[in-house]
């Protein structure tokens, strides 16, 4: 009996990948595992192709991260259901593997999504569940959407242009920084994208100043705050409709939009950067072009905003 009980142990070792059989949830797994392939449905080779043949801001492009947007939003309801339920879906109960799933999430989720969750992630990674690795890029993306300069140097800007880094923070010690979480140097990390990295010193930084991609500088926000709806958001927000489709789909969440107000406080040039599906991307885009603002810049200011469906 008690070889049995050894042979039946060993046997769930190898099966379970150094974990115990009866602390991995299978069925967790298989949801997971679906999720994780949802994520990359449209990522990747898909969207490249596309942005290849047509440029990253066309309409081809566009449709596609609409579509992916869709299936965003529908992950992170189920994800944020597993982690009411189990807390985080870290190693013990799922795997090395798919530790990092729910961490992907909530990564291509909104900023008001990922520095919800930063903390509870923060805690797996401190009890090994998940790795501080993915940890880094969640802390930098958070960062860099504050208008921060970056830790580790995860986070690159890419548009017809090409592909570049944001500032950094004490950059002579990013590999420093990247090698106590496990990332390789940046330079190595750069190289795919056929970027040519010098680590800069104490005294000076070789690359040149447009190698970096721009972040809001102080006047960049004061101008910001010269430019508002006329009437508060609060008021243009409640002119939006629930489409009917987004109502019957569940979807909700928000639709980032891109757009141009001119001296006169119109709006122009309005396309959407991350949609939703599901006709919130249009509900979006009709509420911002009808809206006016004050633009007391006396020129075109670039703005861009997070529209509400359904919230």
């Amino acid at each position: 009996m008690k070889q049995l009980k050894q042979t039946l142990l060993l046997l769930c070792f190898l099966l379970a990948g150094n974990l115990a059989c009866a602390q991995v949830n299978s069925a967790l797994v298989a949801k997971l595992r679906r999720i994780a392939e949802a994520d990359q449905k449209y990522r990747g080779a898909v969207v490249e192709r596309a942005a290849a043949a047509h440029g990253w801001r066309s309409k081809e492009v566009q449709e596609i991260w609409a579509k992916q947007a869709s299936i965003d939003q529908a992950n992170l309801v189920e994800i944020e259901n597993i982690i009411l339920k189990y807390g985080y879906p870290g190693k013990t109960a799922v795997g090395e593997q798919l530790s990092s799933t729910a961490f992907l999430i909530i990564q291509h989720s909104s900023q008001e999504v990922q520095e919800k969750y930063l903390p509870l992630l923060t805690q797996a990674a401190g009890k090994g569940e998940l790795q501080w690795s993915s940890l880094a890029l969640l802390i930098d993306r958070v960062k860099v959407g504050r208008g921060e300069p970056q830790t580790y140097g995860s986070q690159l800007a890419e548009d017809d242009a090409g592909v570049k880094l944001y500032p950094i923070e004490d950059e002579h010690n990013v590999n420093k920084r990247r090698a106590q979480v496990g990332l390789p140097p940046l330079e190595d990390y750069l190289r795919h994208w056929e970027i040519k990295y010098k680590l800069p010193t104490a005294a000076a930084n070789p690359n040149p100043p447009d190698f970096y991609a721009q972040r809001s500088s102080a006047a960049e926000v004061k101008r910001h705050a010269a430019v508002k709806v006329i009437g508060g958001e609060e008021k243009l927000y409640q002119q939006l409709k629930y489409p009917a489709q987004a109502r019957a789909n569940h979807v909700k969440g928000k639709v980032l939009v891109e757009f141009v107000i001119d001296a006169a406080g119109n709006v122009k040039d309005a396309f959407v950067v991350q949609g939703l599906g599901h006709g919130c991307d249009e509900e979006a885009l009709r509420i911002i072009k009808q809206a006016k603002f004050t633009n007391s810049t006396g020129h075109d200011h670039p703005r861009r905003m997070r529209v509400p469906c359904g919230e």
